[in-house]
Order: structure tokens, then C-alpha cells, then sequence
């Protein structure tokens, strides 16, 4: 006999038998949605009756009896669709924590004591534990989404507290002053002509700040991306091109935006490209922007990024609705695109003094 049941937003199954040993087995049917539930219900019923399941027997997988190696080939083998970037950070992390407990055979004998031994191992800086934390959650959390662990080891380690990282946002008046220095470098350097340096270094700054793009998109964006009879830049919707997130987005594009890719695509199929007209690395355009963003007097904080930190944070200035701005910038949740909105004092104060002169304006009442 079993029933169904849910706690918190997950369905389980609840077996009972009295010649069993406990008598009551609860199986997760892994899913939220009651028709789902319903029907993996029915199933297993039914295989229940006949013989064909026994929630009391469990398989070597749903032990955990597997080896490290093999859980990580499965993880990394899911995890295709992301960026090439991404996939090398979880093969990098996931392999060094391989080769740190060899003697480890499998899952099921990795614990919290040992996360936070490979963790605290070397001279890590806490930014780089962080990292290694939040590259090994995914890979444990989906060892128990598939039933090959009961639950996370990564579940309660111990980090440092490290110093938040402002990436800030770029004022007008700030981005005026970055393109007259990158001019006044090329006009006053005797290695570059102004049409070769200035070019693809302000383009892609206008790029990142009108579109919120990140430096590894925009070095990717060739002509096939762009299409101009619908206004639209499609980003990571090819062979080839990934995002960082490994879902792709489709962009509008303004008037001015479009004039700025014709124009660079006279020289090079590639959006934004280097002064031989050849695609760019992300590193590199992240250095240069350093380099001149440095020679403009800017904050030390501020980098290629904050570009995109702009885009969002202009967006939502200028009343774009949250799932919106969400959407143009391709995260996955709306708390991830809050972390990016760096709200202006000048801005709260005006956007509030509006709002509430016009709720004192449609109001009878005499605040």
C-alpha cells in the first residue's frame, strides 16, 4: 500500500508493509507539480505490486557506490550547454579535489570534515575558497538530484569572510572623460594611429554600456548575430558562440546601436575586432580597458565589467521593469540582476519625490 504525500514543495511516495523492517518507507519522487507526481506514483505503485520495486532494496547507485571520478565525468558530461569558460572551471576545481583524496573510492565516504580540509588546503585567498565552494555545490547538489548521495557534504562548510567586491557603475560624465583620454593617448602615441586605437576601444565600451554585454560576448559577436531588418542582436545563438550561462538571448537594437556595428563591420565579420581587423580575447580588451580607464583618473574598483553593471543599473533608472532587465541581461534569477542594480542616492530621491507627489495628487486624503 502507498500514499502520496508533500512536504515543503516536493512529492513523496510512503510505503507501508508490516513484514518489513521499518514497516513505513518514504521515497522523493523529485518532482513539484502534483500531475507529475501522480503519475510517477501510479507507476511505482504498480511495479510495487507486481514485484518489480521494493522501496526497501536499494540499488549501488542510490548507495552512492560509485567512485569520485566517474560522478564527476557524469556531472561535466551535463553540463555541456555552458560556457567553455564555465565547463574548464568545473573540470579544473572538480579535478584538483579528485587528485586531493585519492583514497577516497567513492561518494558516499566524502563528508563535510573532508570539503573543508580541500578547501583550507594551500594558500588559498578567501576569495578563491569562495570560489571553490560554489563551483562544488553544483556538482554535490546534483549527486543528490539524481539519487547518488542523500545529501550535500558541501551543506555547512566554513568559509572566510571575504571583503565584497564593488564593481560600481560608470557616470556619464566618466565615460565623456575615458573616451577623450583614449583619443588624446592616440593622437599623442607614435605607435597608433587614432582610427586604429580608438576605434574597437570605444566601440566595445559603447557596446558593453548600451547592450550590458559581457567582455567574452562581445569578443564572440560576428555579422551572423546581428540581425538588422528586425533590429536584434541574438547573443549565443549559434554553433560555436556560448554565454556564460549557456542559455542565449535575443537583444533590440537602437538606431545609434546599429549605425556603430555597420560601421565596424566594414572592416571585420567580427563585431567589435582588433585594429587588424582579427577577433579579440577577452583578457585583452579587459586589459585595455584597465589600462586607459587607469589613465583617465577613474576609480581603481572599476573595470570592464562595471560596464555591464551600468547598462542594468541605467535601465532600471529609467523605469525598464525588473523581470525586463532581467531577461536583457540573461540571468537566471531576479536576484542575480539585483546584485547588479547600484541605485543612486540622486535617483531614490527623485524617483520617490515623484512617486509620492503623484499618490498625494490621485488621493483625497491630506497626507
Amino acid at each position: 500500500m502507498a500514499s502520496l504525500f508533500k512536504r515543503g514543495n516536493r512529492y513523496y511516495l510512503a510505503f507501508h508493509d508490516t513484514s518489513k523492517s521499518p514497516q513505513r518507507k518514504q521515497v522523493s519522487l523529485k518532482v513539484s507539480h502534483y500531475r507529475a507526481a501522480r503519475k510517477k506514483a501510479d507507476q511505482l505503485s504498480r511495479e510495487f505490486e507486481e514485484g518489480r520495486y521494493s522501496p526497501w532494496v536499494k540499488k549501488k547507485e542510490d548507495e552512492g557506490d560509485i567512485s569520485i571520478g566517474d560522478a564527476i565525468a557524469r556531472f561535466v558530461a551535463t553540463r555541456q550547454n555552458l560556457s567553455p569558460q564555465s565547463i574548464q572551471k568545473y573540470q579544473s576545481v572538480l579535478g584538483q579535489f579528485l587528485k586531493w583524496a585519492p583514497e577516497k573510492k567513492t561518494l558516499k565516504q566524502v563528508c563535510q570534515d573532508d570539503i573543508q580540509a580541500f578547501i583550507d588546503s594551500g594558500n588559498r585567498k578567501p576569495v578563491t575558497k569562495k570560489t571553490y565552494s560554489t563551483t562544488l555545490s553544483p556538482f554535490f547538489n546534483w549527486c543528490v538530484k539524481t539519487g547518488l548521495l542523500f545529501r550535500s557534504p558541501v551543506a555547512g562548510v566554513r568559509l572566510p569572510k571575504i571583503q565584497q567586491f564593488h564593481h560600481g557603475v560608470i557616470s556619464h560624465k566618466e565615460v565623456q572623460v575615458l573616451y577623450e583620454t583614449i583619443e588624446r593617448y592616440s593622437n599623442e602615441s607614435k605607435h597608433f594611429s587614432k582610427e586604429l586605437m580608438t576605434t574597437w576601444t570605444k566601440s566595445a565600451v559603447k557596446i558593453a554600456i548600451g547592450l550590458g554585454l559581457r567582455a567574452g560576448e562581445i569578443c564572440q559577436l560576428r555579422r551572423e548575430d546581428v540581425e538588422f531588418d528586425n533590429r536584434l542582436l541574438c547573443v549565443g545563438n549559434r554553433d560555436g558562440f556560448l554565454t556564460k550561462s549557456g542559455r542565449p538571448r535575443v537583444i533590440p537594437l537602437t538606431e545609434k546601436m546599429i549605425a556603430e556595428i555597420q560601421h565596424n563591420l566594414k572592416r571585420s565579420d567580427f563585431v567589435v575586432s582588433s585594429s587588424s581587423g582579427r577577433q579579440l580575447s577577452p583578457r585583452y580588451l579587459s586589459r585595455r580597458f584597465k589600462f586607459f580607464s587607469r589613465l583617465a583618473g577613474l576609480p581603481e574598483h572599476i573595470r570592464f565589467h562595471s560596464l555591464r553593471h551600468t547598462a542594468c543599473t541605467n535601465l532600471i533608472e529609467s523605469g525598464v521593469p525588473l523581470e525586463a532587465v532581467r531577461i536583457f541581461m540573461g540571468h537566471s534569477s531576479i536576484r542575480v540582476t539585483q546584485r547588479y542594480i547600484h541605485y543612486s542616492p540622486l535617483a531614490y530621491q527623485k524617483d520617490v519625490s515623484q512617486a509620492l507627489s503623484r499618490i498625494e495628487s490621485a488621493s483625497s486624503i491630506d497626507f
